[in-house]
Order: structure tokens, then sequence, then C-alpha cells
């Protein structure tokens, strides 16, 4: 998750990229929420996966957090 590119997952393979992260089971079990407005994640719910200071972070479908999502990048990239 280090990587500064940005990768699309299908919803299909959503499961797979959770499993990878170690994360599948903190979703799952309604244990993850989203960075900005702290609603629960779940699978259907998952607009991004992200890493923000040192941890695997979600973003909902909300318009207003993808918002947020993107104004955090625009920050990191005027940052580094």
């Amino acid at each position: 998750m280090a990587d500064n590119r940005l990768k699309a997952v299908h919803q299909s393979d959503l499961e797979g990229l959770l499993k990878s992260l170690g994360i599948y089971n903190s979703v799952r079990d309604n244990k993850e929420m989203c960075l900005f407005c702290r609603d629960i994640i779940t699978e259907k719910t998952i607009s991004a996966v992200f890493p923000f200071e040192n941890s695997v972070c979600f973003c909902c479908g909300n318009p207003a957090c993808c918002n947020a999502l993107i104004d955090l990048e625009s920050e990191e990239d005027d940052c580094g």
C-alpha cells in the first residue's frame, strides 16, 4: 500500500484485496469506519482503500467523503 499509484479493483476482486491486506475479517465484522464521516464500512459501501499515516484506511461512497479524500491527496502532493 505504500505505492502512490492509483489502482482500481473490480467489486468481484474486493474480497481478495481485503484478504491480501489482512483486513477482510474486520470489514466483514463491521469493525472498520470511513476515515472522514466515521460510518461503518461494509464491502458494499467501500469507495476507496488507501494508506494514511501507516494504516490502511477507508472512504465510503458519500460524495463529501470522496471529496475529502481528493483534498487529502492534494495536501499530500503539496507536502511531498
